[in-house]
C-alpha cells in the first residue's frame, strides 16, 4: 500500500494552514493512498509512458478551494507532496 509524505520545502506550506485545513488535507491524502494513486484521474489519452503520468494536481477542501500536487514514485510505493496551495474560506 501507497504511503504518502511531505516534500522537505513543502512542510511550511503545511504548517501554515490551519489546524481544520491540515486535518482535511491529512485526512484526504490518506484516501488518496488507499487506491492506486498512479491510476487515479489519469485522462484516458494520456500515456503511460509520459515523464509526468505521476504528476497529479488535486483540488480538496470544502468548496475546493486547495490545491495539492503530489509525485507518485511506485517502486517506493510513496506519493510525495511537492506542492500545497489554499486560497482559503
Amino acid at each position: 500500500m501507497y504511503r504518502w509524505e511531505l516534500d522537505g520545502p513543502t512542510e511550511p506550506e503545511f504548517a501554515s494552514l490551519g489546524q481544520s485545513v491540515q486535518k482535511t488535507l491529512i485526512t484526504f491524502m490518506d484516501a488518496v493512498v488507499i487506491i492506486d494513486p498512479v491510476e487515479y484521474q489519469r485522462r484516458p489519452d494520456e500515456p503511460t509512458d509520459s515523464p509526468y503520468a505521476p504528476l497529479r494536481t488535486l483540488h480538496f477542501g470544502h468548496h475546493h478551494v486547495g490545491l495539492v500536487t503530489f509525485l507518485v514514485y511506485p517502486p517506493d510505493e510513496l506519493v510525495l507532496i511537492v506542492k500545497i496551495q489554499w486560497l482559503g474560506e
